[in-house]
């Protein structure tokens, strides 16, 4: 019953840092699709810097309760992979098939790197 309110409390504070970090970058004029690439961008290399950091703390006694709350709570919901497909869905409603590739394309790649950019920096 606590791994499910860790999961919780997690997902609770990720989706509402999602929803103020949404409304900041809605008043900069962003269009939709980038919106959902920065948010799940930044999303990415904060995993990849916790799960970097995370290795030193393996001999933690909470460390279950850490991967709980931060890898699939608060970065789980932090980032929004159905809004990213739910932009790809749409692209293909308006027959703009060419645009979801490259959002696809894009998504992945920089999401990859900022894993990456974030699990080194944790190792630095």
């Amino acid at each position: 019953m606590s791994d499910i309110f860790l999961v919780s409390i997690g997902a609770i504070l990720g989706a509402n840092i999602r929803f103020k970090i949404h409304n900041k970058l809605v008043k900069l004029n962003f269009s939709k699709y980038y919106l959902i690439l920065i948010i799940n961008t930044f999303s990415s290399f904060c995993v990849g810097l916790f799960l970097a950091l995370l290795e030193q703390f393996r001999t933690f006694t909470y460390y279950h309760q850490l991967v709980l709350f931060f890898s699939i709570g608060f970065f789980g919901s932090l980032s929004t992979f159905s809004s990213f497909i739910y932009d790809l869905f749409d692209l293909c409603l308006q027959l703009e098939f060419f645009r979801a590739l490259k959002l696809f394309i894009i998504s992945a790649s920089i999401g990859i790197i900022a894993v990456a950019f974030g699990f080194f920096l944790g190792n630095q």
